[in-house]
């Protein structure tokens, strides 16, 4: 093939391309390189396009805050776990309205015992200290779940008594107008069952602080129906 026929080839395969305008720099051996015109018909445009050009380019959008869909869930949840106590500790402390009768609270260190209960036997000893709520403290069998003893304590006092060793599931009553052992506290009732078992040793004791604080240790858990009558 011939010089010209060879021109003549390259300048047809350019064409085909797309690549016949002014300025594209062709590189036989390599590779093609390609710049778009100007408007101008230049390379590159020294032009300054001012303000209305720049502000329609793409300028990355402010970051905007946006709440995770459990944010509200969790929010919920807190007051809750707030109005919760902060409920009982109102309904204990006699601010819901008791129109019924209210009867005299038993005295500081008073029991109610469950029959065959032997008073000799009872080596071991329970201490209570009250808030601002009356309390009826109770023990219950673990075994069977059979009512033990159970001790009255009135509002800021405190109390130890005689009571025989063993393992015992603990229920806390308390509130503020006394109605009696079957009624207990009205519509001031609050009713808990401590979680963790209570032991006592003989010529031992445990001593249970009605005094609600962060770092109590005494673990409970709500109990929604009625405390059992007593009598």
């Amino acid at each position: 093939m011939g010089l010209d026929d060879r021109d003549y080839m390259r300048e047809r395969y350019r064409k085909r391309q797309g690549l016949g305008r002014d300025g594209t720099t062709w590189n036989d051996k390599r590779a093609r390189r390609e710049q778009a015109l100007g408007d101008d018909g230049a390379w590159f445009s020294a032009k300054n396009r001012g303000f209305d050009y720049q502000k329609g380019r793409y300028r990355a959008s402010p970051a905007v805050f946006k709440p995770h869909p459990l944010q509200g869930w969790i929010f919920l949840l807190s007051a809750i776990a707030i109005a919760i106590p902060a409920y009982r500790e109102a309904k204990r402390s006699g601010w819901l309205p008791d129109r019924r009768a209210e009867v005299p609270f038993p005295s500081s260190g008073s029991v109610t015992v469950a029959n065959g209960v032997d008073g000799r036997l009872a080596t071991g000893n329970l201490g209570v200290r009250t808030d601002q709520a009356n309390a009826v403290v109770q023990l219950f069998s673990r075994r069977t779940d059979e009512h033990i003893i159970s001790v009255y304590v009135r509002r800021h006092d405190e109390v130890r008594i005689p009571v025989p060793p063993g393992t015992y599931k603990m229920k806390l009553i308390e509130g503020d107008k006394w109605h009696g052992p079957t009624d207990f506290f009205g519509p001031s009732t609050t009713f808990e069952t401590v979680k963790k078992p209570v032991t006592i040793e003989p010529r031992g004791g445990f001593t249970v602080d009605l005094h609600r604080s962060p770092a109590g240790n005494l673990h409970t858990s709500i109990n929604l129906q009625n405390p059992d009558p007593l009598d």
